[in-house]
């Protein structure tokens, strides 16, 4: 049988990743967290330190196209997101964005069309929290044709 191990990099690992979603993955079996590259070599270092993580990359750049990494985590603000998840997409690697997909909603069309080409690949946008009240009611609007 395959090694079924997904291995995890974090670019970008501000409160929210190291609140949420460092903790979550290491409590899930099957995940190893491999990566990060933060603002500065010295913050991904830290993060590094403080959870196990092997390998600190001076650019996001180098992370993704690192060859041990088969998903990313992309945990910066939102005006990161379009680029990093192409990027992720075009080289081939799982991807889980923060919420607030996208600065405009040009961009966000250009990551579902990224994702669209890789249909084999797992594109994610974290729900934010702060709209779970409304959410279905945006969802309900959406599919009658009332917004968008």
């Amino acid at each position: 049988m395959a090694d079924e191990t997904i291995r995890i990099g974090f670019v970008g690992a501000g409160a929210n990743t190291e609140l949420r979603h460092i903790p979550g993955f290491q409590a899930m079996d099957g995940v190893e967290l491999v990566s990060v590259a933060n603002r500065s070599r010295e913050s991904g270092q830290r993060i590094a330190d403080e959870y196990g993580i092997p390998t600190v990359y001076d650019s996001w750049t180098e992370l993704i196209e690192a060859p041990d990494t088969d998903a990313i985590c992309i945990g910066t603000w939102p005006y990161m997101h379009r680029t990093l998840v192409i990027a992720a997409l075009e080289r081939g690697k799982h991807v889980l964005t923060e919420a607030r997909m996208a600065m405009r909603a040009t961009e966000a069309r250009e990551m579902l069309d990224a994702s669209r080409r890789h249909p084999r690949l797992v594109a994610q946008v974290v729900p934010a929290s702060s709209t779970f009240k409304v959410d279905q009611t945006i969802i309900d609007l959406l599919a009658d044709g009332y917004v968008g």
